[in-house]
C-alpha cells in the first residue's frame, strides 16, 4: 500500500477533487487550509504572504496509487499548457504505508 500526499494552491481544489474522483479514490483526507513555504513561494495567509494551499492523502494499494499520481501528472501538465508554461503549484509524494490498526 501507498500513501500519496498531494500539496497543492487552494484554488486548485475543485480540480483536484475531480482528478481523485476520476481515479477512483472515495476516501482520502482533505485538509483546505494549510500554510508553507516551498519552491512554489509562501503561502503564510499572511498581508505579507498572502494565499494558502490545501493537503489531501489517501492510502491506495499500489496500481491505484500510480495511477492517481499519473493521472495528478496529466492534470498538471493541461494546466501548465493552458498557463503557455507556467509552472503550476502542485506537488504529489507517494510513501510506503503500513496499516497497523
Amino acid at each position: 500500500m501507498q500513501m500519496v500526499v498531494v500539496v497543492f494552491r487552494g484554488s486548485l481544489e475543485s480540480e483536484v477533487l475531480k482528478v481523485l474522483a476520476k481515479s477512483g479514490v472515495h476516501a482520502y483526507t482533505d485538509l483546505p487550509h494549510v500554510v508553507g513555504v516551498g519552491k512554489s513561494g509562501a503561502r503564510l495567509d499572511s498581508f505579507e504572504r498572502p494565499g494558502f494551499n490545501a493537503l489531501i492523502f489517501t492510502v491506495l494499494e499500489d496500481q491505484d496509487a500510480q495511477r492517481l499520481v499519473d493521472r495528478l501528472r496529466e492534470f498538471r501538465d493541461r494546466a501548465a499548457a493552458r498557463q503557455h508554461g507556467a509552472e503550476i503549484p502542485l506537488r504529489a509524494f507517494m510513501l510506503p504505508c503500513i496499516q497497523v490498526i
